[in-house]
Order: structure tokens, then C-alpha cells, then sequence
């Protein structure tokens, strides 16, 4: 019912520290995604079904160590492309009739496993939902010859038909400590959210082509950095 593609990339690591020193050293940590390969993710997420399997962006085995009191944060940036499309088909005189198309990305940051704070962030989130409807009429308003038959019939309907299609690039910095001291794995994973409506039910996404465009519902992330740095004077984390 749901087609959703993300754009994984090429990954690029960078100790801040410089490239010879181990993760032991490192303070802050650089990586980013060059090249753009789309893979599709038709599955669901079992714990969130309104949301796609999870994939990684990001996975870092071993990426810097914090001291005993130490904590890390980190800056994802990303690019985000939603398309969305529906059409809206209204009776004659039936009343109005409504469609909806939503995408939506979701990103988070974990380290060893645990997920920081604020845990998942929306880097992208559009809502399109159109309403129609179609009220004709036909009048006779005079008859000069009353053996004269006149007739009207108004059948058929309208479809409208709507598509949008943005891209934008997004940041937010997550936070985690304290955290003990050794060296700590990162991983950044996402996760895209399609859904088409009609009156209220959810349907199939449709597709179609409007002015030579190929639309229809989509999530996209797109290139990709990461920043890590660690941190050991902080204050209280308020959640």
C-alpha cells in the first residue's frame, strides 16, 4: 500500500584528531555520505507499523572513547526530499470528497546500542490532503410548445489531481551522558512514513504523470554528515 525509497550513501570517516591517531584519542569525529544509492524499503517497522524498517546510515564500530565523566554529542545533517500526490475524484452532486497523501523521514543517533537524546527527531513531515466536489445543475426556464420534451441530464465527474515535490537539508544536534569510559560504537538509522487516504479510508498510493513528472508518494534522505564530539564539562541533562 506504502512505497517509500531512502537514498543511502557512500561513507566517509574523518578523526578530527587527525587520520593516524586510534579511536582511543579521538576528541571529535567526522563522516559523511557522498554518493546517493537508493534502496527501497517496502517493510515495516513491527514496534512503530506506521513507520518503515529502520535502515543505517551511519554504522561506526569504533568512533571515540569519553573519560568517566564524559558524554558525546552528536550533529546529523541531512537532505530530505518528500513527494507527495493524490487525486480526489467527486460525484456529481454526490458531495464532497476528500483524498490525502503523507510522507514523512525520522531520524535518531545511538551509541552502543542506546538511542540520545531527544531519541527520534522528524527531519522532514508533509501533510496534502484536497477536497472536491462537483454541483451542477441544468434549469429549463421556458417551454414554448408544452408538447415539447425537454430534458437535461448532468453525468460524469472530476478529478483533481495534485502533486508537490520539495527537497531540503536539515540538522539536529543529539546528546548523551554521562557515558563510561571506553570507546564507543555509533550508528545513525532512519526511517520513512507513507500514507494515502480517500474519504477517510487508506488506499494504495497512486502514480501517475503530470506535466512529463512521474508523481507520487515518496521519502528521500539524501547526502549525509555526522559530528561527533565528546564532552566533559556539561550540566544536567533536563528531559
Amino acid at each position: 500500500m506504502k512505497n517509500t525509497i531512502f537514498t543511502l550513501a557512500f561513507v566517509v570517516l574523518i578523526a578530527a584528531v587527525g587520520s593516524a591517531q586510534s579511536p582511543a584519542s579521538n576528541k571529535a569525529f567526522f563522516a559523511v555520505n557522498r554518493d546517493s544509492i537508493k534502496v527501497a524499503g517496502p517493510d515495516y517497522d513491527v514496534a512503530d507499523p506506521a513507520w518503515t524498517t529502520p535502515i543505517t546510515v551511519f554504522n561506526i564500530d569504533q568512533a571515540l572513547k569519553t573519560s568517566s565523566v564524559g558524554a558525546v554529542s552528536a550533529t546529523l545533517s541531512m537532505e530530505a526530499a518528500l513527494w507527495t500526490y493524490n487525486i480526489t475524484e467527486a460525484i456529481v452532486n454526490g458531495g464532497k470528497a476528500s483524498s490525502s497523501s503523507r510522507a514523512a523521514i525520522k531520524a535518531w543517533v545511538e551509541i552502543d546500542g542506546q538511542k540520545m537524546w531527544p531519541e527520534k527527531v522528524v527531519y522532514a513531515d508533509r501533510l496534502q490532503a484536497t477536497g472536491l466536489e462537483a454541483d451542477l445543475t441544468c434549469d429549463v426556464t421556458s417551454i414554448t410548445d408544452p408538447a415539447d420534451i425537454h430534458t437535461c441530464t448532468v453525468s460524469g465527474t472530476i478529478a483533481l489531481e495534485l502533486f508537490q515535490k520539495t527537497k531540503n537539508a536539515n540538522a539536529f544536534t543529539f546528546f548523551l551522558g554521562p557515558l563510561d569510559a571506553r570507546i564507543h560504537s555509533v550508528k545513525v538509522k532512519a526511517q520513512g512514513f507513507i500514507e494515502c487516504r480517500a474519504n477517510g479510508e487508506a488506499i494504495d498510493c497512486p502514480a501517475g504523470t503530470l506535466d512529463k513528472y512521474n508523481a507520487q508518494t515518496k521519502a528521500v534522505i539524501g547526502k549525509a554528515t555526522l559530528l561527533l564530539e565528546e564532552h566533559n564539562n556539561w550540566g544536567v541533562l533536563q528531559k
